[in-house]
């Protein structure tokens, strides 16, 4: 059917705006979208280049003298190659536009990100949007220039596609997971144990696949690239510092060594427990509960990773939007997750330890522990 003239003169709009924030990027304040951004654009320079990208010094030397960077001290980035491939095309483009251009699409991510992990697309988008948009971890994602945002991106398609039975797409979405693996240390093999024992082969080929994919990619741009992220792996995991998880807890505790393999014996017990229940839980209940869990026993981490809470989240959301809660219940919960996001924001002002903010995931497990308890048919 032809266009009218109103709707004609929207899409116009539309292209204009669009292509207005491309084409002229905005003077964003000083730091906004750079923080962490810096040192993941810098080793997706130095791949880009066929160097090094595990190199402190030379992540020191693009930083400083393509970035801006002036601290004594070098910031590194942790994340595995995939992500670095993901931001190559950033590298064509200067510290500054790239920043800009990396914010904006870090709120698209987000932005998708709400509407896919929310099933009823049809029903109240605003709540989705204005949960992630409003929630303290999502902003402090944009404004540190983190790529967490792209695990989060990465889980929601791999749901989107799976309800569309898009075998192939549902296996290539969980390589964007992959990027910081700390994130889905209990979601992504208790994932891959549920496709392989549904025998769902075509999903384990797409994402075999796209990894083999990666994989090649990189050793085009710098062949021994596997043994710059082993040494990006073994310095992490060796470094020590107090985390939002209770590996932090025991840092603080003075018995860091222990923390480092809590996650171990978890993923452990997540196997045993989802061996037992494999035929009663969905996926998407696997994916919240083994978030929840994964955020409280994650070896290393920073508090913004707790944006991976928007499934758990998004789903006692979804049980309230749909008269799944009494009224009484759903004021409840709303009270309890402002307040606590309310105390994330002061929490963030007073600048503690990152370990500080170990009380976010075990409070929306406890809501959506009640949620589930509570959910009437």
């Amino acid at each position: 059917m032809p266009l009218s003239k109103q709707t004609a003169l929207k899409i116009i709009l539309l292209v204009v705006g669009v292509a207005a924030f491309l084409i002229v990027p905005f003077r964003l304040p000083s730091g906004l979208g750079a923080i962490d951004f810096r040192p993941y654009w810098s080793s997706s320079y130095l791949l880009a280049h066929g160097r090094d990208f595990s190199d402190p010094s030379r992540i020191d030397s693009v930083a400083r003298n393509l970035t801006g960077w002036d601290e004594p001290f070098t910031m590194h980035a942790w994340f595995a190659p995939t992500g670095i491939l993901v931001l190559l095309p950033y590298t064509l483009l200067p510290f500054t536009r790239a920043v800009y251009y990396w914010l904006l699409t870090n709120i698209v991510v987000v932005f998708f990100s709400a509407i896919l992990i929310w099933r009823n697309t049809k029903m109240r988008v605003w709540i989705p949007l204005v949960a992630a948009f409003g929630f303290s971890m999502t902003l402090l994602s944009l404004i540190a220039g983190q790529v967490n945002t792209l695990v989060v991106f990465g889980l929601a398609l791999f749901s989107f596609f799976s309800e569309l039975r898009r075998d192939f797409a549902t296996g290539a979405s969980l390589v964007l997971t992959t990027i910081k693996p700390h994130l889905v240390v209990l979601t992504l093999p208790l994932l891959l144990l549920d496709i392989l024992w549904r025998k769902q082969w075509r999903v384990l080929a797409g994402f075999a696949g796209t990894l083999v994919g990666c994989a090649l990619i990189l050793s085009v741009f710098y062949p021994a690239w596997p043994v710059s992220f082993w040494q990006l792996v073994t310095f992490g995991m060796s470094s020590i510092r107090e985390t939002p998880t209770l590996a932090g807890l025991l840092v603080v505790a003075g018995q860091p060594r222990w923390g480092k393999w809590i996650w171990a014996v978890g993923l452990f017990f997540a196997i045993v427990l989802w061996w037992q229940g494999r035929k009663e839980r969905d996926r998407r209940t696997l994916v919240d509960i083994s978030i929840l869990a994964g955020m409280i026993i994650s070896p290393v981490g920073w508090s913004y990773d707790q944006v991976m809470l928007l499934f758990p989240l998004l789903r006692i959301l979804e049980w309230a939007a749909n008269g799944f809660l009494a009224r009484k219940d759903i004021i409840a919960v709303a009270l309890v997750l402002v307040i606590a996001d309310a105390i994330t924001f002061y929490e963030r002002v007073l600048s503690p330890s990152e370990v500080w903010f170990f009380w976010v995931p075990l409070v929306v497990a406890g809501v959506y522990v009640f949620a589930w308890q509570r959910r009437q048919v």
